[in-house]
């Protein structure tokens, strides 16, 4: 038991001075309000228990961020994850119609990036931007392959409880088997396991990486050649003058890829009438796109969060038509007409993880390990086990019900173990995740201190929560390794000690989002039915962090329950 020193308790004292007439609950023993001597605050450290747990594969459909790519990460051992997802497509409305004998002028699929501030233009005006949620190694370029998807992402499972359809991390292997490419560079048909669709740039396929700058769309002739402001081709020789080209758009930068023209001519554009009547048929026929991950070599590669769902691919072409140039339906002009067909990403998707992580071994409650995706989190049991007397409640939860304590405060603070994520055998930089989320284990859902947290930040919502925290601090500088997490727990530890309940078990995973207090399901053995479950946002955020348990071999880093309290006299 530590008295604080008296520069703290004055400084404590002004906080609640100033605090007590906007949280009139802060000092609370059920619903009595306390009015007692802030002087007389004192700390208490009480040990707790937590194990870690593997995850195995994870729900991953239809989640609201995927990851795409493949990324070293030097903690942990060294482990690498390749991202791949599959998505469907949406026609734009229903009954498309094509005329006849289309050609198609540019296809290519675009899904933009979370970007940060503006950070300069180059030479052709073409401006730069900070990317968010791309993580990259040294070397930071990997191979992306796009297929069409030839197994149905359907809604139905019969073998499911209530027949819903759930897919998994490790589900890749039945898109695998049936994705579809063409069948060689001059025939567009489609066979299993063909070459992929993105057959543009080496930057787009066998050297791809997440470029900083926006996306511009030039004026074209219908045919790929530029024109100038009065829609001349430009000469041969300028083609490849970027300032003399006219611009038509400008894009945030995003994931851009051509595609294989001549396949999606024969797919979308000429396929029969019945398959582009609504988006049940046509999801059923052209089964969407399938993004492949593959590192070069070792310890190289990126990986980003993408929102798919803003994402479309687009066709551009050429069709014929008539026009009514003497106003005599008999004697009808052949044209050909500039037209464009727009499927936006979206319906079904799921994201899969291929992963050489396996949960560390080691004394029990010395390290906490957490890793997103299908990765591992722990579970603390904040009164330690129960002791030798009759009763089950643990005895360090009887002894502070038998303590009439006034709970002030109450926190978990989370040490990073920097020696194991900051390894010095290894150049590659370590990524922390910027927030862990501590939930109530038992009921699978947030604890009361959560709600009870109406804070919100408008510049960034996933910082929103602030005094309920799990946010990292980390030291001074750009590249400041993380010092710990804190996790406000007042209230719960309040509940626990007011209510006869023997709820004591809070799991902690990390998290990409704190808004999002959803769950996806474990895996569960063949033929039976899911049961256990992670928060929804620790499948979506690919990092981990290594924090000192309560049985760290440092000692003033372990993890305690910490309570500030008084004592009435």
């Amino acid at each position: 038991m530590n008295k604080i020193s008296l520069g703290k308790k004055l400084l404590l004292l002004t906080s609640v001075l100033f605090f007590a007439s906007c949280d009139k609950d802060f000092n609370t023993i059920g619903s009595e309000i306390v009015d007692n001597d802030y002087f007389n605050f004192t700390k208490e450290e009480l040990a707790v228990t937590a194990e870690n747990f593997a995850t195995g594969p994870v729900q991953t459909n239809n989640l609201s961020l995927n990851a795409l790519g493949t990324y070293y990460n030097p903690a942990f051992g060294g482990t690498t994850t390749t991202a791949h997802f599959v998505t469907q497509a949406s026609l734009p409305f229903d009954n498309v119609t094509v005329n006849t004998n289309p050609v198609v002028d540019s296809v290519w699929v675009y899904v933009p990036y979370f970007i940060g501030q503006e950070t300069g233009t180059d030479a052709n005006g073409i401006r730069q931007f900070e990317l968010d949620s791309v993580h990259e190694n040294t070397v930071n370029k990997f191979k992306l392959k796009v297929y069409e998807n030839g197994y149905y992402l359907g809604n139905y499972n019969p073998d499911n409880e209530n027949g819903i359809q759930r897919f998994y991390s490790d589900d890749k292997d039945k898109i695998e088997t049936y994705k579809l490419g063409a069948t060689s560079t001059v025939n567009a048909t489609p066979v299993v396991n063909g070459l992929p669709l993105n057959n543009g740039p080496v930057a787009e396929n066998d050297q791809f990486y997440f470029r900083t700058e926006e996306k511009i769309i030039y004026k074209t002739n219908g045919n790929g050649l530029y024109v100038d402001a009065a829609g001349v081709v430009l000469p041969d020789a300028d083609q490849g003058d970027v300032s003399k080209r006219v611009i038509k758009e400008r894009l945030a930068p995003g994931l851009w890829l051509n595609l294989n023209k001549d396949y999606f001519n024969e797919r979308i554009l000429k396929a029969n009438a019945q398959e582009l009547t609504n988006n049940n048929t046509f999801r059923s026929y052209f089964r969407g796109l399938y993004f492949q991950s593959e590192a070069i070599a070792a310890k190289q590669g990126a990986l980003a969060l993408l929102d798919f769902s803003k994402g479309y691919i687009k066709m551009t072409y050429k069709m014929d038509a008539a026009t009514d140039d003497d106003n005599n339906p008999a004697t009808p002009t052949a044209v050909r007409l500039k037209r464009s067909l727009t499927l936006k990403l979206g319906g079904n998707t799921v994201n899969f993880f291929d992963t050489d992580y396996a949960l560390p071994s080691g004394p029990a409650g010395e390290k906490l390990y957490l890793k997103g995706g299908n990765g591992s989190a722990a579970y603390i049991d904040l009164f330690g086990a129960d002791g030798l007397d009759e009763g089950t409640t643990p005895d360090q939860l009887d002894a502070l019900r038998a303590s009439n304590w006034l709970i002030n405060e109450a926190n978990l603070t989370f040490y990073v173990d920097q020696d194991e994520m900051y390894p010095s055998t290894d150049a590659e930089k370590t990524r922390e995740p910027n927030r862990i989320y501590l939930y109530d284990y038992n009921n699978k859902k947030p604890i009361i201190d959560f709600y009870a947290d109406g804070s919100t930040n408008g510049s960034n919502p996933k910082y929103n929560k602030r005094g309920f925290g799990g946010i990292i601090e980390k030291e001074p500088g750009a590249d400041g390794k993380g010092i710990k997490y804190k996790i406000r727990i007042t209230d719960y530890l309040k509940s626990c000690i007011e209510k006869d309940s023997t709820n004591f078990r809070l799991g902690l995973v990390v998290t990409e989002n704190i808004n999002t207090i959803t769950n996806a399901y474990l895996k569960p053995a063949a033929g039976q039915q899911p049961s256990q479950i992670v928060p929804l946002s620790s499948v979506i955020n690919p990092l981990g962090t290594i924090l000192h348990g309560p049985n760290s071999a440092d000692p003033e880093k372990r993890l305690k329950l910490e309570i500030y309290y008084t004592k009435p006299d």
